[in-house]
Parts: C-alpha cells; sequence; structure tokens
C-alpha cells in the first residue's frame, strides 16, 4: 500500500494514536517530501540568481563590444535583453515547479505514468476550451521573435499608449502616463507604434499667418536646427530636414523641420526647440498663427426706379410743408 493509499484509507479516523503511527511509519516518505519542497524553494531562488547574474554578465560584454556606438543603439540591445530575461525566468521557473511536483507524487507512492497519459488527454481538452490562451501564447513568441518591443519602450497599441512595464507570453503590460497601468492580452495586439525603436524624429510644426515674414521664419529656423545638432549632444545626430511649406491653412501657412535623435529623446528635444523658437520668432515680430475669421456684409444695391421715386415722395413732402 503507497503512502497515498494509507492516508485515504486512514482520513476518516480522528485518533491522535493512529495519526501517530502513520507518521512513524511513513518518516521516510514524509522527509523526502519535505526535502523536495525545500529543494523547490532553493533551486527557484537560485535559477532566478544565475539568469539574473548570466545576463548582466551578457550586458556588460554587449557594452564593451558596442563601445564608441550610439548609446541609443547600447539601450536597444540592454532592453532587449531584459525582455528575454524576463521570459527565461518564467520558464525556468515553470519547468522546475513542473519537475517537482512530479517528484513529489512519485514519493508519496503515486504513479505518474497514468498521471502523465491523463495530462495528454487533459492538454487535449484545454487546448480546445482554451484557444485564447493558446492564441496569446503564439502571438507572444511572435512578438519576441519579431523583436517588436522591448522592456521599457514607449508604445501605441490600439487605443492605449505607455511605457512597457512587463512582457510575457501571456500578456503586455503598460504604464500610462499618467500612471495607469493597463493590461493587454498578447491575442489582441494588431497594430503596434514604437516610438523608441531604433531612431527617432523631433517634429516641429509651425504655422504663421500669411501676412508675415515666411523667409525670416525659415531663417530662423534652419538656425536653429544648425545650433541643435551641432551641440554636442550624442542623442542629437548630426542631421535635420526642414520640409519647407507642406500645406496652406486657412489662418496661415505651415511648415516643419525635422530633428534625428536617439529613441525616446526626441520629446526633450522638442521640448526645448519650441521654446527656444517662440522666443527668437518674438524678438523678430513674426507671430504664431491662431483661427480666425472674417464676416462681410454686403448691402443689396437698389435700382435706379426705386431710387428715383424716393426722391419725388422726398421732394413733394418738402413743397407741401413750404
Amino acid at each position: 500500500m503507497s503512502v497515498f493509499e494509507e492516508v485515504m484509507s486512514r482520513l476518516p479516523l480522528a485518533s491522535g494514536e493512529a495519526f501517530a503511527e502513520f507518521i512513524l511509519k511513513n518518516m521516510a516518505t514524509i522527509v523526502l517530501v519535505v526535502f523536495t519542497l525545500v529543494l523547490w524553494i532553493f533551486l527557484d531562488r537560485a535559477a532566478c540568481r544565475v539568469i539574473r547574474r548570466l545576463f548582466r554578465i551578457a550586458e556588460d560584454r554587449a557594452k564593451l563590444s558596442m563601445r564608441g556606438a550610439e548609446e541609443g543603439r547600447v539601450d536597444i540591445v540592454i532592453y532587449r535583453m531584459a525582455t528575454l530575461r524576463q521570459l527565461t525566468t518564467q520558464l525556468a521557473r515553470a519547468m522546475l515547479g513542473l519537475a517537482m511536483c512530479f517528484a513529489i507524487l512519485a514519493a508519496i507512492g503515486i504513479n505518474i505514468r497514468p498521471v502523465l497519459a491523463g495530462i495528454g488527454i487533459a492538454g487535449l481538452g484545454i487546448s480546445l476550451a482554451a484557444q485564447s490562451l493558446i492564441k496569446d501564447v503564439i502571438n507572444g513568441v511572435l512578438i519576441v521573435v519579431e523583436d517588436q518591443y522591448n522592456v521599457n519602450d514607449w508604445v501605441r497599441i490600439g487605443s492605449y499608449e505607455g511605457t512597457v512595464e512587463l512582457f510575457t507570453l501571456r500578456l503586455t503590460r503598460l504604464r500610462s502616463l499618467e500612471g495607469n497601468l493597463i493590461m493587454i492580452p498578447n491575442s489582441t495586439i494588431q497594430d503596434v507604434i514604437n516610438y523608441t525603436k531604433d531612431w527617432s524624429y523631433a517634429a516641429i510644426y509651425v504655422t504663421i499667418p500669411y501676412e508675415d515674414d515666411y523667409a525670416k521664419a525659415k531663417e530662423i529656423m534652419t538656425a536653429l536646427a544648425e545650433e541643435t545638432i551641432n551641440s554636442g549632444d550624442p542623442q542629437i545626430y548630426s542631421q535635420y530636414a526642414f520640409s519647407g511649406i507642406t500645406d496652406y491653412l486657412p489662418d496661415g501657412v505651415k511648415f516643419r523641420c525635422l530633428i534625428k535623435t536617439a529613441p525616446g529623446y526626441q520629446w526633450k528635444v522638442g521640448y526645448k526647440f519650441r521654446e527656444t523658437l517662440r522666443a527668437r520668432f518674438s524678438d523678430a515680430g513674426i507671430r504664431f498663427a491662431y483661427p480666425a475669421a472674417s464676416n462681410y456684409i454686403n448691402r443689396p444695391v437698389q435700382s435706379s426706379a426705386s431710387e428715383a421715386a424716393r426722391c419725388e415722395r422726398t421732394d413733394a413732402g418738402s413743397v407741401g410743408k413750404d
């Protein structure tokens, strides 16, 4: 009789003597189970530490091998490793937990072969019932393989936008600008906009009234762009693009300037550029356009016949008074 069968047979008994007899008789098995649980906890923590240390060593080697490369490129590699570290840790813990559960079942006398067969049959049924979960996992694998985004990337997924705080094979967790936590199952992810991938553009759009000097505004804007890329900031790349007039709007002419930056650095560059541009436009007397409306009053033109009749009535009235 196995330990499991003996436990089930003695379960209705409330006698402390019977329980003590059971403990003494199966002391070796109980010690083995407790040892397995302790070993499980130890190996789980050790595996997390080993994986963390291995990825830290890999990050240090990547930094050394990419010495002299663009800082944004190094950050991308580090974020990529952080994502893979999370997935590797989750898979290692899941596999360790499954192995320890089988070890405990075998220790208490349960034949795991029928259990494995049952798991296979149950897996078929679960795969039919949990199709959404399977889609989550498959799509999660595709996201990793295609490198769509990594931890710490700023992305827009559907109508949600935020920093990727956690990524698993089942879901993606975003933290919005307001601090809201957003959970998105991977199976629902279709359209992804990654604002911090490889490189970015600080896009500055300006609209000035038609009456103002466009040539002067262009000169100021391009000079400021030259100063920005020559500032020595390694996060700002040595090129910009002035697109000229992009549209004629009801309130003025619209033009833009694009400055290439490291991923995620475009917002800081854009904030500073707009503040400086506003001050220089103000000094040069160039205004920013704002919505305005012009109203025209059209008076109806009276015919010559009606005007003559009105004059006759006026003259007649004057004669009568005299």
